[in-house]
């Protein structure tokens, strides 16, 4: 039976856990947009100059207490969450997003069908999903590649490992994994979503 005179449990937050409200998710989200247009940011991963500067703004912003972990906990909550509406409703037809409501919308009939094929998905009938814009910005991408899309600079690694043989035929040459209408660093988005682990 827990102890109804120990207040500090409640009102302090302990060393991982910390209450994140709308507002804090708001600001976290915004540094972590700037600190990605900064460069901090590789291969899907933050660097350890970004986490800094994060806790040294969100330390302002929220208070003293926050340290990184709070950080990077809070930042795997989001993505999660973003990651199962993204996989969800990106490129699907007969749905759009409102921005007042902040939930995805669509005829009845739609959602039926839609419910049927997927059941999961009945909760976000409800259920708000804020800040989809910026976090679709920060890891959409992410999304995407772990689809098995690969942006420009992996596919020139890959091509590093696998060289090609030039005095070989035409017909021996895998082109397939390139994307020649692809010039720069911009992820192509697979269409085909429907779990995070399905290979391509």
């Amino acid at each position: 039976m827990p102890n109804k005179g120990n207040k500090t449990e409640a009102t302090q937050p302990s060393k991982d856990n910390l209450r994140w409200f709308d507002e804090m998710d708001e600001a976290l989200l915004n540094v972590l947009a700037e600190e990605a247009l900064k460069g901090n940011r590789h291969d899907g991963s933050w660097t350890t100059e970004a986490y800094a500067n994060v806790v040294k703004t969100l330390s302002i912003a929220i208070g003293p207490h926050i340290i990184k972990n709070h950080i990077k906990n809070r930042m795997k909550i989001l993505k999660d969450h973003f990651a199962e509406v993204y996989d969800l409703f990106h490129h699907l037809s007969g749905f759009a997003r409102n921005p007042v409501t902040r939930k995805f919308e669509a005829e009845e009939e739609v959602w039926q069908n839609f419910i049927k094929e997927k059941p999961q998905a009945e909760k976000w009938r409800k259920m708000q999903i804020k800040h989809y814009d910026i976090l679709k910005e920060l890891f959409g991408a992410d999304r995407a590649t772990g689809k098995g899309a690969a942006t420009s600079r992996e596919r020139i690694q890959q091509l590093d490992r696998d060289p090609i043989d030039l005095n070989d035929s035409f017909e021996n040459v895998g082109f397939s994994n390139i994307d020649v209408n692809t010039g720069h660093d911009i992820p192509t988005f697979s269409a085909n979503l429907d779990s995070p682990s399905a290979p391509h």
